[in-house]
């Protein structure tokens, strides 16, 4: 269903994955985990596919520039390089992206949510702050909030934050705050631990982990999140 697309604005030259619906909707920017958009492990592209079958202009950028890892020690090199040395480049990338998705005859309403697992699920609740400007709402996947610190005080868009109760890199406890804070912000915050998972309970690629009933649920329930606040 999706193709490969180059995106050029400005400055800014990116690749991605874009899948579009039968007719029109709103935007999804789709973020990676930690392997990168192409590797083996990931199954960004399937996910994506996924939201343009409901109805979604889905769009998947590729934030490690045709990079991938296929271990955790790379992975975790890639990952570390981007938040350490990269941020402010991939915050470019994504507006880029946000940017590109609205001027596609696709996407209607002219809307954008973001969504991402692992170190997206990160990058979905910072740009919820950094971007809430060009952005409609956000579903982060068991993120992790210490890699790219932000002010929740700044997320003045719908957020629904999921997470896994036995996952081994996030701290539940501290997502869970980050969302009593944002509540001041009078927008709609959701919440959801699923119990007895661990850490990319949505990644098809890793049986060791995957969890079918739980994913399909989560999934479900973002695009009903999405479809509230995007249509």
């Amino acid at each position: 269903m999706g193709k490969d697309i180059t995106i050029e604005r400005g400055s800014i030259s990116l690749s991605g994955y874009l899948a579009t619906p039968e007719g029109k909707g709103p935007g999804v920017i789709v973020i990676h985990e930690w392997w990168g958009l192409d590797s083996p492990l990931s199954n960004i592209k399937e996910l994506t596919d996924m939201f343009a079958q409901e109805g979604f202009v889905a769009l998947a950028p590729d934030l490690y520039k045709g990079k991938s890892a296929d271990n955790p020690d790379d992975a975790g090199k890639l990952m570390m390089d981007m938040f350490q040395n990269r941020l402010k480049e991939v915050e470019d990338m994504v507006r880029a992206s946000v940017e590109y998705l609205k001027s596609l005859d696709e996407t209607e309403p002219k809307k954008v949510g973001i969504t991402g697992f692992c170190c997206g699920g990160t990058l979905s609740m910072y740009f919820a702050d950094k971007l809430s400007d060009i952005l409609d709402a956000s579903v982060p996947f068991y993120g992790l909030p210490q890699l790219a610190p932000f002010d929740p005080k700044g997320i003045k868009i719908p957020i629904f934050f999921i997470m896994a109760e036995k996952d081994e890199f996030v701290n539940n406890d501290e997502v869970i705050d980050i969302g009593k804070e944002v509540w001041k912000n009078s927008v709609e915050v959701q919440m959801k631990v699923y119990p007895g998972v661990n850490h990319a309970f949505l990644n098809t690629k890793r049986p060791e982990v995957y969890h079918e009933d739980f994913a399909k649920d989560a999934f479900k329930m973002t695009v009903e999140f999405f479809k509230r606040h995007l249509s």
